[in-house]
């Protein structure tokens, strides 16, 4: 799938809400998706692609977390790790 581009989830999303968009009047559904986007991060989501980028996985295992930790703060540390990061490594 390659790097993550906020612009290309963008335009997925406009394509859906311009297909589902049954009125005669051309509208900017760039504008709409980028407010979804919007929407999602101030509800604490984002989209993330479904598979880490070689660059992602090589940055997390470069600063997870040392020491002693119970498994699920490690996973947790290590999720929002690569959330944090995979819009700019991808």
């Amino acid at each position: 799938m390659g790097r993550y581009d906020v612009t290309s989830v963008k335009d997925i999303i406009a394509g859906a809400i311009k297909a589902a968009d049954r009125s005669l009047f051309n509208e900017d559904y760039g504008k709409q998706a980028e407010a979804v986007l919007i929407g999602l991060r101030k509800a604490g989501y984002d989209v993330v692609p479904l598979k880490p980028s070689d660059q992602l996985i090589e940055y997390i295992s470069q600063n997870m977390p040392f020491g002693r930790s119970r498994p699920t703060d490690l996973i947790k540390a290590l999720y929002t790790l690569m959330v944090e990061n995979s819009r700019r490594l991808g």
